[in-house]
């Protein structure tokens, strides 16, 4: 943890905080992952992120020791104005931690900026114990959605813009990537097009008032960021209201619409490669599984 002016830091935190309390998109990440990883006190756990220190800072508060690695300095540099714990660059795909070492590990926007995904869960259950649980949020990959990867790209935030090795999972990749070391025994979407168009136009502008990554504070971070911050406040409190409604119709319509984002709990059990059998039609059992109802052989 590097030296910084306590002042600084204070004032840097509560901007932060006043702009997490209005991004309805923020928020139920952070729910989702709360409500997945469950009770943390008295546990070991480590959190691989993106970098976005508020949803680092709120799963603190469930208890617990964590560990907190990053995917880039840039990263590692704004979640110092957190966290107080030492933070590591993690470097793919491997995690330098003594095996069974934690309970929980909970991956944070991080899955897709990892090329070799396969090894990096691998290394997720060695350093996992036996009983341990490992839960994962991503982009969930669509194509044809109002959200999908045009209007990124009109907007400058596409997954390459962003710097990620992919554009995000299917069910079936989801499952893929896990299935040889991990139980899956549910996985949840969130966040429609209700909410994430919005909340993609409403990211970018905040980018370009912020100069930069609005929800993550450089290095530099001083005074002439603040004003940027009253004016980002100023923006989101008058957008909030209609965020909030729309997150309202969404909860009534998450079963008929598809959200952006997939989140999964999983059990660790012992590592054992498990060919996938294809049907004739090409899908997988998962995918088949998936988009079948229950006991039945209708195609819908």
């Amino acid at each position: 943890m590097k030296a910084m002016d306590a002042n600084l830091r204070s004032e840097v935190i509560r901007w932060q905080e006043k702009l997490f309390k209005r991004s309805v998109r923020r928020q139920t990440r952070l729910r989702k992952i709360k409500e997945q990883a469950g009770i943390t006190t008295g546990q070991n756990c480590l959190e691989i992120t993106a970098g976005d220190g508020m949803i680092s800072t709120r799963l603190r508060e469930g208890g617990g020791r964590w560990k907190t690695l990053v995917t880039s300095s840039a990263a590692k540099a704004s979640l110092e104005w957190f966290v107080d714990d030492p933070i590591d660059i993690f470097q793919a795909p491997a995690i330098k931690e003594a095996d069974g070492t934690f309970d929980l590990v909970v991956i944070v926007d991080a899955l897709e900026r990892v090329r070799d995904d396969y090894a990096f869960i691998k290394e997720c259950h060695r350093v996992l114990k036996p009983d341990g649980r490992l839960v994962i949020t991503a982009a969930r990959k669509m194509v044809f959605c109002l959200g999908g990867c045009p209007l990124r790209l009109m907007i400058g935030l596409s997954w390459r813009a962003k710097g990620l090795e992919r554009n995000g999972y299917t069910s079936g990749e989801f499952f893929e990537v896990l299935k040889d070391g991990f139980d899956v025994p549910d996985t949840d979407t969130y966040s429609t097009c209700c909410i994430e168009v919005p909340g993609l136009l409403c990211e970018a502008a905040a980018n370009k008032l912020a100069r930069g990554l609005y929800n993550m504070p450089g290095e530099k971070t001083g005074t002439e960021e603040f004003y940027h911050y009253t004016k980002l406040n100023a923006f989101a409190v008058t957008l909030y209201p209609i965020m909030w409604l729309l997150a309202k119709l969404e909860d009534k319509l998450l079963f008929f619409i598809p959200g952006h984002n997939i989140i999964a709990k999983t059990k660790r059990r012992v590592w054992r490669a498990r060919k996938q059998p294809i049907l004739i039609d090409g899908r997988s059992i998962a995918e088949a599984a998936i988009n079948t109802k229950i006991g039945t052989a209708a195609p819908f």
